[in-house]
């Protein structure tokens, strides 16, 4: 590992960073990084002021300085930020670009097209987020400017031309995301148009990347390419050139929701519910999780990994879901490495035995050939004292 740090203002700053650069498509570079106390893992973006740059500084804080405001599931997460009149250091929690995620990814056609749907689903649910709540405009929706964690949630960054919607359209400083202007992207009417249409047109531009490749010229939007056929007619809307015919991504999201849409599948279905468990009532619960696990092999496993099974933990813990709950954490629960199973289920299954609910415990008995296998001697200790307890 690397350090930048050498220059005086960063000397205390508490991180460092590869030099390998994972993206360097906007004016940030993105790289891999470590916090120095802990060695745990974040993501840094980083811009340098050089002599072709330095106009760029007062976009590069002003970007840092935005997302500090903005809490959603589909932003970026802001950890931390170094800001000088030399460079602007900012740090987020682990991601990886979408172009990357989309090249590396080991799916399987299916669960591919599985990720896609619940990935642009969560970009939408951000934009709608953003133009309505927040009656900002971003201005840059694209492949570039969206990042995935290792949950398998696709996260929006690309804040150099964010501006409430009422603002003029911005001068895009770099070339290359002018090819993600709308038609009317120059004229000065823009208060005669939805305050919607400018990201929703950026939707429809990443919807065609996402299935096709980089947008090099925005003639290639006429032809949808390889955008599934039951996307396709809602992707046409996000692209007419007549801005006041283009729908919200709200509205876009609840047309490609409906009847054979693209977001209407068993994985969509079962992230939106995990998403809106705690007002699900119990009866709901228990027919979700009693119809999870033959669904489990088919959704992609680092979704199920890093997002599906702690919602599960979470449930069970918290939310009152009951020994239901136990057969999906379970055959999810083995397929972590060792480590992770110890530091995230095996606490969990510990609280499990001291439960006095009958259900429960039969259940853990009925798994105890999966879960005890892995369990170190002390853990064991705790478990047979928390049996003696329940059963006083």
């Amino acid at each position: 590992m690397w350090s930048f740090f050498s220059r005086d203002a960063a000397k205390d700053f508490g991180y460092e960073f590869s030099p390998d650069v994972r993206c360097n498509s906007s004016i940030w570079k993105v790289h891999s990084g470590t916090k120095k106390v802990t060695g745990e893992p974040v993501t840094i973006f980083s811009f340098e002021v050089t002599a072709e740059t330095r106009t760029l500084l007062d976009i590069a804080k002003a970007a840092v300085k935005r997302l500090k405001t903005l809490r959603h599931p589909s932003i970026l997460t802001y950890v931390d930020s170094l800001e000088t009149d030399k460079f602007v250091y900012l740090v987020v929690e682990p991601v990886e670009p979408l172009e990357l995620f989309l090249l590396e990814s080991s799916y399987t056609p299916n669960q591919k097209l599985l990720a896609l749907s619940w990935g642009l689903h969560q970009i939408a649910s951000g934009i709608g987020f953003l133009n309505k709540d927040c009656q900002l405009s971003h201005n840059n929706i694209c492949r570039s400017s969206i990042f995935v964690n290792r949950a398998g949630e696709w996260q929006i960054f690309g804040l150099e031309y964010i501006a409430t919607v009422n603002d003029p359209f911005p001068v895009k400083v770099l070339p290359e995301h002018t090819n993600y202007n709308p038609p009317e992207h120059g004229s000065t009417k823009q208060e005669d148009y939805p305050p919607w249409a400018y990201d929703s047109w950026g939707l429809g531009c990443l919807i065609w990347e996402v299935f096709n490749s980089a947008l090099s010229k925005v003639s290639l939007l006429k032809n949808p390419g390889k955008v599934p056929s039951n996307l396709s007619p809602f992707y046409c809307e996000l692209v007419c050139a007549n801005p006041k015919s283009r729908p919200s991504s709200i509205t876009f999201l609840k047309k490609a929701s409906k009847g054979n849409g693209f977001f209407k599948n068993k994985f969509v279905d079962s992230m939106l519910f995990l998403r809106e468990i705690h007002i699900k009532e119990a009866d709901e619960k228990i027919a979700f999780f009693n119809n999870l696990p033959s669904s489990l092999d088919t959704f992609p496993q680092d979704i199920c990994l890093y997002k599906i099974l702690p919602e599960l933990v979470n449930a069970f813990e918290f939310g009152n879901a009951g020994s239901s709950v136990l057969t999906p954490m379970f055959k999810l629960g083995k397929l972590l490495p060792e480590d992770e199973y110890q530091k995230k289920i095996v606490p969990s299954i510990v609280k499990m035995f001291s439960s006095k609910d009958r259900a429960t415990r039969a259940k853990l008995l009925q798994q105890v050939g999966v879960i005890l296998y892995i369990f170190k001697e002390y853990t064991l200790l705790n478990v047979f004292i928390s049996l003696n307890i329940s059963c006083d």
